[in-house]
């Protein structure tokens, strides 16, 4: 498989909530992956939903850690976590 040399993932770590969540919702069944990957290539579309995954449960961690859930956040940032470990190269940030 070629890498990639070009993509328009954003830092997912460094978005809101809120935010988080708008790109779960557009991503979530990577039927706009193209705009993430513009170049296309195989796991493309299996990459951008594997982000939208990681988004909603950061999306999740963030607002448990903000009504002090500390114990049940930790459980949605390593399950992000290892979604983003199983991410290809071209997919991370």
């Amino acid at each position: 498989m070629t890498e990639m040399t070009e993509n328009n993932v954003p830092n997912l770590d460094a978005m809101s909530s809120e935010d988080l969540m708008s790109f779960w919702m557009t991503y979530q069944r990577g039927r706009k992956y193209r705009s993430l990957f513009p170049n296309g290539g195989p796991l493309t579309k299996t990459a951008a939903r594997d982000l939208a995954c990681y988004a909603s449960n950061t999306a999740t961690a963030k607002t448990l850690r903000l009504q002090g859930n500390i114990a049940r956040a930790v459980v949605y940032e390593d399950i992000a976590e290892r979604i983003y470990q199983r991410l290809p190269l071209f997919a991370k940030w």
